[in-house]
């Protein structure tokens, strides 16, 4: 039987007769194959074992049509759930606009399409953490690529293969996936991660030393923001997958358009806090739901989805222009000869320890009839452009601490507006 431990070396491991011991060397995580006595003999040393559990991405079963004369739901492209974030605002923050460039987004997923015409060759890393062929066969890491893309166009991507051609991976994998990511940015390498994106989890045992859990927090640590999908079990409490569940890991809901005054609704699908720990989850929520996206199945494939998987990667694509937010307000742009790593001397960037603690309440919108402080359903909200702009605008100080208090409304109504407008685009009006 497989297993995870914390708190041992690989010599101790091998000592009491653990097999195919391999080291995630920057989590401090070995796994072995052991058997009830070595489990035992480690315990009795003190050490944290656990039998290694699965992985799956958080997406959500083919939806099957109604038959007529029910109408389905509406399918939006990216670019359309953008606008109505109110992203092209902040992708203007700046000039030259944000684009990403110059910042990589790890995709810890099923393996990207990576000559997809919308992927368009921006992998610039990659690298198989299971026994089957380093492709999407699961049609799952393309679309979540594609749409960290579409926010962010010029960010690089590292295709970090997880899970098969069945959507099954386990928690080792994903584990020396992280590892991976960590030691490429000890390396100061030019394809280092800033962001990891986890569309995908397991159950959450509500275990601090649960591998998943413990390898974020090592990659958080660093400085990378690790970004997951909240889970599809939805809307018990208690569901919000790991490693969502963890504290300073950015747990991603998912919520749907509504063409009227509320604007948008939490999925029915998506999973809810609190965690077995009583923290409150998710800590955003963004679009996942009937969403266009590239396909593993050709070059020019698309093909609708929904899942919290797809509403993880907006967020990570705005963590990309984010970054490169900063940098620009502080005077520095990226170039090809100097390492946004060498930026990072220059300027001082938020945390994501600092983002969920303190500014993310005041980044995001919510319905009408939502509580207004973080809950269980929506967390803090949906992050809006208009306020995050609001963010890097120089305003007194006053004015400044009243904004959170004053724009709600007046946001919520502006993305009415903007729902509004596309729908009366779609209908010739």
């Amino acid at each position: 039987m497989r297993y995870s431990i914390i708190g041992a070396t690989i010599e101790q491991v091998k000592r009491v007769g653990g097999q195919d011991v391999k080291e995630a060397r920057s989590t401090g995580i070995i796994f072995a194959t052991l058997n009830e006595v070595q489990v035992n003999k480690l315990k009795a040393a003190g050490c944290a074992v656990k039998r290694v559990g699965g992985v799956e991405p958080a997406i959500m079963p083919p939806i099957i049509a109604p038959p007529p004369p029910i109408e389905a739901p509406p399918v939006y492209s990216a670019q359309e759930l953008m606008w109505m974030i109110g992203l092209d605002e902040l992708r203007g923050i700046t000039d030259p606009p944000l684009y990403g460039k110059g910042f990589n987004v790890a995709i810890i997923d099923t393996g990207i399409r990576e000559t997809h015409e919308r992927i368009n060759n921006r992998v610039v890393y990659r690298e198989n953490f299971t026994g089957a062929p380093h492709r999407d066969g699961f049609d799952h890491g393309t679309g979540v690529a594609e749409i960290v893309l579409e926010v962010a166009p010029e960010a690089g991507l590292l295709d970090l293969k997880v899970m098969d051609d069945q959507g099954r991976g386990s928690e080792e994998g994903v584990v020396l996936a992280i590892d991976e990511a960590i030691s490429l940015w000890d390396e100061v390498s030019p394809v280092a991660p800033h962001i990891l994106n986890l569309s995908l989890g397991a159950p959450d045992d509500g275990d601090p030393n649960n591998p998943l859990r413990v390898a974020c927090r090592a990659a958080i640590n660093k400085g990378i923001w690790v970004i997951a999908a909240a889970g599809n079990a939805g809307a018990a409490p208690g569901t919000v997958m790991t490693p969502a569940c963890e504290r300073y890991v950015v747990a991603v809901g998912s919520v749907r358009p509504l063409p009227d005054d509320k604007t948008f609704t939490i999925s029915n699908f998506s999973s809810r806090g609190p965690t077995p720990e009583g923290l409150i989850k998710p800590d955003a929520v963004i679009f996942g739901e009937n969403i266009v996206m590239a396909s593993s199945a050709s070059d020019t494939a698309t093909v609708h989805k929904s899942g919290t998987s797809f509403a993880s990667p907006f967020a990570a694509g705005i963590a990309a222009l984010y970054h490169e937010a900063v940098l620009a307000y502080g005077g520095v742009r990226y170039t090809e000869e100097i390492r946004p790593e060498e930026f990072f001397e220059l300027v001082e960037m938020v945390s994501v320890e600092q983002l969920l603690d303190t500014y993310l309440p005041g980044l995001c919108i919510k319905p009408q009839g939502a509580p207004a402080i973080k809950d269980y359903d929506y967390g803090h909200g949906l992050p809006f452009g208009p306020l995050i702009k609001q963010a890097f605008s120089p305003v007194p100080a006053l004015i400044s601490s009243m904004m959170p208090m004053v724009t709600g409304v007046m946001m919520i109504g502006m993305m009415g507006m903007m729902i509004r407008g596309i729908s009366n685009n779609r209908n010739g009006r």
